[in-house]
């Protein structure tokens, strides 16, 4: 059996279990609230920018849930079990992933589904969808990968923290700033500047694609980014899958 066969075989499996577990009545019930309040009371067709601005907060907000749930059923001693029949790690890892974009991935399908048959979208037709949604779904492929890479299957403890470090400081431009960095030594200062344009650059792609994606503007450079957000999933991916096949297996209890 290959081990694509293997990944899809575990992912279905990932979802039944999830399925029976109960948790799919959050996304179930986020779904359901977020498309009334959101997109179901306006009395006037949505432009696109609000659409694939909402959608996206709110699929990303909703990976996150998904992602930890589905994680945390593969961090049980029953995987113990599932890998001495042969799965593999890598096929372990990568089916669990799989479910979260299928949760993940449904969602928003369910979303667009419902918004094109009670209030369509103004302006917006295949070819618009089509160029938001690409860009949309890779950011939450993204931002699974990054919780998978994360997971305490994946990671020990210190480098989940030292990674999370490194995505705040990375983010730190917002909180740091201004009188604060003014009052910094100047090498200290400098440093600090050098270190958030290194760390912040792998994140470019995810911000400029959630721009791509409410403009639907691919012209210039804008078209590379799908591609950048593609490579960085798979690098992501890559690092996890190697990291958990080094890693003594410890499932939580």
């Amino acid at each position: 059996m290959s081990a694509l066969h293997r990944t899809l075989q575990f992912a279905v499996f990932t979802l039944i279990e999830y399925l029976r577990s109960g948790r799919i009545m959050v996304e179930a019930l986020a779904t359901a609230a977020a498309f009334y309040l959101l997109f179901r009371r306006w009395t006037t067709p949505m432009a696109p920018e609000y659409f694939f601005s909402t959608v996206g907060l709110f699929t990303l907000g909703l990976t996150f849930y998904t992602g930890s749930a589905i994680l945390a059923l593969g961090d049980r001693p029953p995987g113990y079990v599932l890998l001495a029949r042969r799965l593999g790690r890598g096929p372990y890892l990568l089916g669990l992933y799989t479910a979260i974009l299928a949760v993940t991935w449904g969602v928003y399908g369910v979303i667009c589904l419902l918004v094109a048959a009670t209030n369509p979208v103004d302006g917006l037709d295949l070819r618009g969808w089509l160029l938001g949604t690409a860009p949309l779904l890779l950011n939450l492929a993204l931002l699974a990968a990054l919780l998978t890479l994360l997971s305490p299957i994946v990671l020990p403890a210190p480098w989940r923290l030292a990674v999370l470090a490194l995505v705040a400081l990375a983010f730190s431009g917002s909180l740091i700033g201004g009188p604060t960095m003014a009052s910094l030594p100047a090498p200290v200062a400098v440093g600090l500047d050098v270190l958030r344009t290194v760390l912040s650059t792998p994140l470019l792609p995810a911000f400029t694609g959630f721009a791509i994606s409410v403009s639907r503007d691919y012209s210039g450079v804008s078209i590379a980014i799908p591609v950048a957000q593609l490579f960085l999933v798979i690098g992501m991916l890559a690092l996890a899958v190697y990291t958990f096949a080094r890693r003594e297996l410890i499932f939580s209890s």
